[in-house]
């Protein structure tokens, strides 16, 4: 009985985790560089991932800008998680950790940096057509 009654709240508490990571909006927090988006609650499936990109391109073109093509029709998008927000340059003394933050010059502030992890990388060109790469 006692086994059960644990199955049963495990299985209960995953639904429920499952159900509200997909009932969860994505938020676009901020775009940097016009090709970094920054944003919470974004799917963890790459099919998911790939279905919410399609569904919210024209959005995101239309309103951001992005994605910005070149010359040649190439475009890159990067969609980032935003994580904890943004946060001061880390100490250079500590090399082995300026790896793991992002920063963007285009903010002028102190805390404009965020930690890195990418989730979303969209890119087009002429000899490879459209590529998603989910990390």
């Amino acid at each position: 009985m006692n086994k059960r009654l644990i199955a049963g709240i495990i299985a209960a508490a995953s639904g429920g985790y499952l159900l509200w990571q997909y009932q969860t909006p994505v938020e676009i927090v901020a775009v940097h560089d016009s090709y970094k988006i920054l944003v919470r609650h974004f799917p963890y499936l790459k099919s998911r991932r790939i279905d919410w990109w399609e569904a919210n391109k024209d959005m995101i073109q239309e309103k951001y800008g992005i994605p910005h093509k070149d010359e040649d029709g190439f475009y890159h998008v990067l969609i980032m998680d935003f994580g904890n927000g943004y946060r001061t340059e880390p100490n250079e003394s500590l090399l082995w950790f300026t790896d793991e933050v992002f920063c963007f010059n285009d903010m002028s502030t102190e805390a404009r940096c965020i930690d890195r992890k990418p989730l979303f990388d969209v890119r087009w060109s002429r000899n490879y057509g459209l590529k998603y790469e989910s990390y």
